[in-house]
């Protein structure tokens, strides 16, 4: 006889997601039970999504000090081609949606982020300042700063939005956000304002009339507007 380990119950549970779990659990009216599953659910995503952004950031930190700056955009704009390009290609322009719908898709895309937002809107545009659970908590969490600290883009141009620095991670939102789109012929996804320390929101300006996205917002990515009419 084996000296069994793992009940039957044990490997059920191995097995089922914790939100299949939770679904049982509702379905057998066990809601305080169903609930603490979907906290753990959570808590499971939320410490795969900082293993996953820790990976990419030190693989970036890596490229750029082992082969340059220049390189950490090639490798972006290669999984901006191979991924996001072909992720967006939904059949419809992204600047002819409302600007409510492009608003309402970041927003959703930064919360399932484990991030947070707070929702603003004037004449010409829809701010999004968001609390970053990706980027801006790597910033945060200080993980640019002391031993093994990552990479800080220094050198001034359309990667950096023309800033003295960028955070690498936040690379990806000028090069994929901004950058591509426009060679793509679209419009930037958002003009994106990442923060430049700690406790600073990724401030985000969704234009309702693409054509009347500011002209150094194009300037800023090496760019010039469209012609308007």
């Amino acid at each position: 006889m084996t000296d069994e380990q793992l009940t039957a119950g044990d490997v059920a549970r191995m097995r089922t997601p914790l939100w299949e779990q939770a679904k049982t659990a509702i379905a057998q009216a066990r809601p305080g039970e169903a609930a603490a599953l979907i906290d753990r659910a959570v808590e499971q995503w939320s410490a795969l999504k900082d293993y996953s952004i820790n990976w990419i950031t030190s693989l970036l930190t890596f490229i750029g000090e082992e082969l340059g700056e220049e390189a950490v955009e090639r490798a972006l704009r290669k999984t901006g081609e191979e991924f996001v390009r072909p992720r967006r290609d939904t059949g419809t322009d992204w600047g002819s949606l409302p600007a409510a719908a492009r608003a309402k898709v970041i927003a959703r895309a930064m919360l399932a982020n484990m991030g947070s937002v707070e929702v603003a809107e004037d004449d010409e545009k829809i701010v999004l300042s968001f609390r970053c659970g990706s980027g801006g908590k790597l910033v945060d969490d200080g993980r640019y700063d002391g031993e093994h600290a990552y990479l800080r883009l220094r050198e001034r141009g359309p990667r950096t939005l023309m800033r003295d620095e960028l955070w690498v991670y936040c690379a990806h939102c000028s090069v994929n956000n901004e950058m591509q789109p426009v060679e793509w012929g679209g419009t930037p996804a958002s003009i994106e304002f990442p923060p430049e320390r700690r406790g600073e929101p990724c401030v985000h300006h969704i234009y309702k009339d693409v054509t009347k996205i500011p002209r150094e917002a194009y300037e800023r990515i090496g760019e010039t507007p469209p012609e308007r009419a």
